[in-house]
């Protein structure tokens, strides 16, 4: 049996409910919720007082009566109560009248699970302090690359806080393998080893003593840890040979030793080693480079098409310009879900370009796919046994809807040809922060950024729990990984689960899309990006007496100012939540011109103006398009639009 059958969903034929997985804008699931929280919370009473029961009780009864102890109660229960009052000026995002950011109401699994596991409090960074928890990420792991189409027994994965530490780990590895070859060369150098070998790009072999700088650091990801496995065998110590490639690693000597001896050793420093992103990536790769030691000026920004996907020409175009220029590329970034548009990038077109350089100019590098937001959409293309769905299958569940769209389905299946991916679960996986993910291709990455530390690893100790010692964070929740870990168990990674989940939200979006572009706006002017690949909607709004671009992308923060939490506007004074973003010349290029030229506009208004700003609904709510219930959300998100658009217009100064 495949850990795909390990769900209730193996057991039984009926189809999921969707209305069992959460606890419900009304909480219509309350009173489930209710037994199942007081059912984990008496049995972690249970645990506690039949742990050594020869211990005794701590508390007794009498002290419970004395003034110190009444008066500490008092204070609690006042305090919660005060604590309770204030979160009801929080954001209601169980309500489908929140279509904000990218949050939601949760599976009550995950609640559950979190509650649960929360008693105990265990941390995953070694399984000496959560035996339980850790085997449970370990398992989370395996699913996730699994989905993905990673060989779970090559494979290594874990969770993190969120997708900008999951990025942040696959580009440290990225990073230390593109450097790994040259270490591998001055250990063995030291050592006096000889008749090492590397595989190259174009498939040849070279010795790795006959290679120059460039094509040092140009052999693809794989093969440089085949490299490193060979220097280990060789050694017959591995231990030995870990330390050995360590001391003369960039990690190891930092940058400034590192360059310093390149230039020694190799004469003439190639140009600067670059990162290459798409111009819809988000903000946070910026900060991973800088962090690094990369360098901000060194993210280079991809143009998109009119889609806001990666262009795999303009891609093709950037590599072959840094070929020229002998700089070489430390990894490029595909984006699964836009935080912006929730575009899919084609993977499967931008994997083709990488393995087509790699034969005709021998670059290779590594890539990755962020898929934080839309990696929980690749459920969609597996059967309940694991295997692929193909793609008329796939489209069949959702008909008449014509969702997903080939390329989408392509980009995400190709998510298998990657070296990394990540995925949060606190995301389109609807569980409690905090719970990012990250899944390698080659667990032997993970010893790229090993660090020991005494108090936690002992040499010969199994290292199958001592997560800690292979990732950035120091402590974390075992709580995460037991509510993403239960989750799973009530939505499996697969059609059935997930993929109907997610693919209900996408029906969702596309309803909502159809009703802004067909709408009755009078006077006003809804224009909305192109038909989303997943399950976020964009528009732009224009008004005859609106003359410029900015005076446009004024009223467009106007409208969103009067939809969205603010310190003079309360969450229970708003029918309807959205947000903001902006589409900036600079990074979206020629992509938004479409929009911008919808609203009246030119291409150099939108180089003046420097962004076309757009309202962002995210659909997550997947009874959005159902019909269920007494209220048509879509219709009356669509008439609290325009009784918006009016007003904010009538106060324009």
């Amino acid at each position: 049996m495949s850990d795909y059958d390990n769900s209730p969903y193996s057991r039984r034929e009926a189809p999921l409910d969707l209305a069992s997985v959460f606890l419900g804008p009304k909480g219509e699931n309350a009173d489930v919720f209710e037994r199942l929280l007081l059912e984990a919370f008496r049995d972690h009473v249970f645990w506690r007082r039949n742990y050594h029961p020869e211990d005794g009780f701590r508390v007794v009864e009498s002290e419970k009566h004395q003034p110190g102890y009444e008066n500490s109660i008092s204070t609690l229960s006042q305090e919660l109560m005060g604590l309770l009052g204030e979160l009801k000026a929080g954001v209601p995002f169980f309500s489908p009248r929140y279509i904000g950011h990218m949050t939601s109401d949760l599976t009550m699994a995950s609640m559950i699970g979190y509650f649960a596991t929360m008693l105990y409090n265990p941390n995953n960074v070694a399984s000496e302090a959560s035996p339980v928890t850790t085997r449970m990420e370990l398992e989370v792991a395996a699913q996730l690359a699994r989905m993905i189409g990673y060989e779970p027994s090559r494979h290594w994965g874990h969770l993190t806080s969120g997708g900008t530490v999951a990025n942040y780990e696959a580009l440290w590895v990225a990073r230390n393998v593109k450097y790994l070859p040259v270490a591998v060369r001055w250990a063995a150098e030291q050592m006096e080893m000889k008749n090492l070998s590397v595989r190259l790009p174009d498939g040849t072999a070279a010795g790795l003593d006959e290679l120059d700088l460039w094509r040092l650091l140009n052999v693809a990801p794989a093969d440089a840890l085949d490299l490193a496995a060979a220097f280990r065998d060789r050694v017959g110590d591995a231990y030995q040979a870990v330390h050995a490639m360590a001391a003369h690693s960039l990690e190891g000597m930092g940058y400034q030793e590192f360059g310093r001896r390149l230039a020694q050793v190799y004469g003439d420093a190639l140009g600067p080693a670059v990162v290459l992103v798409p111009s819809t990536a988000h903000y946070s790769w910026e900060k991973i480079c800088r962090s690094l030691g990369i360098g901000g000026a060194q993210l280079i920004h991809v143009p998109v098409d009119k889609r806001f996907r990666m262009d795999p020409s303009a891609l093709e175009d950037t590599l072959r310009t840094r070929a020229e220029k002998k700089q070489p590329v430390i990894a490029c970034v595909s984006v699964i879900g836009t935080t912006e548009e929730s575009a899919v990038d084609r993977l499967d077109q931008i994997a083709d370009v990488r393995d087509r350089l790699a034969r005709e100019l021998g670059i290779g590098f590594y890539l990755h796919a962020d898929a934080a937001w839309g990696g929980y959409a690749a459920s969609l293309t597996r059967n309940p046994d694991g295997s692929r769905r193909v793609y008329e299958e796939v489209l069949r569940d959702y008909s008449p809807e014509v969702w997903p769209e080939e390329g989408v389905y392509n980009g995400l299946c190709a998510m298998e040809r990657t070296d990394s991916v990540t995925i949060d679960p606190h995301k389109l996986g609807f569980i409690p922060y905090p719970a990012g993910a990250v899944s390698f291709r080659d667990g032997r990455s993970r010893d790229l950024v090993a660090v020991e530390a005494p108090y936690l690893f002992h040499r010969g100790a199994s290292e199958w729990g001592y997560i800690g010692r292979f990732i950035f964070e120091g402590s974390k929740p075992g709580a995460a990984a037991a509510s993403v870990w239960m989750s799973h168990k009530a939505l499996p990674l697969d059609a059935r689960g997930y993929g109907k989940l997610i693919g209900e939200t996408a029906r969702g979006a596309l309803v909502l899309h159809r009703r802004l572009s067909a709408g009755d706006w009078g006077e006003f002017r809804v224009v909305p990006l192109p038909t989303p690949d997943m399950n976020i909607v964009c528009f732009a709004v224009g008004h005859p007496t609106l003359a410029t671009l900015e005076d446009t992308n004024d009223f467009v923060s106007r409208i969103y100012g009067a939809m969205s939490v603010s310190d003079a506007r309360s969450a229970r004074t708003l029918d309807y939540f959205v947000t903001k973003t902006e589409l900036r010349q600079p990074e979206y290029g020629d992509s938004a011109m479409p929009t911008v030229e919808s609203l009246g506009f030119s291409r150099e208004d939108y180089h003046r103006a420097g962004a076309v700003a757009v309202i962002r609904c995210t659909v997550m709510d997947p009874f959005l398009a159902s019909g269920r219930g007494n209220v048509d959300f879509i219709g009356g998100f669509a008439r609290t639009l325009r009784t918006v658009f009016e007003q904010e217009l009538a106060v324009r100064p």
